[in-house]
């Protein structure tokens, strides 16, 4: 449920600051480079929330290498 809430609250900030950069520029009325940026965020930020966690605790066959602890 946190991450429903975090994905809207992510993307009402992108819509915020989306108009925020639009306003800004007033002649052309296009965000640009900076709205892509603020795109690749708001994907990026997306994407972290909805990550898998990884098990650290998990044990694959390449942690059961014995080490050669000889001189």
């Amino acid at each position: 449920m946190s991450k429903v809430i975090v994905t809207i609250g992510i993307i009402i900030g992108f819509i915020f600051l989306f108009g925020v950069i639009v306003a800004a520029n007033k002649g052309s009325g296009t965000p640009g480079i900076l709205g892509l940026i603020l795109f690749a965020g708001m994907v990026a930020g997306i994407r972290a929330v909805w990550k898998k966690p990884t098990v650290k605790n998990e044990i694959t066959e390449t942690d059961k290498h014995q080490l050669d602890k000889r001189d």
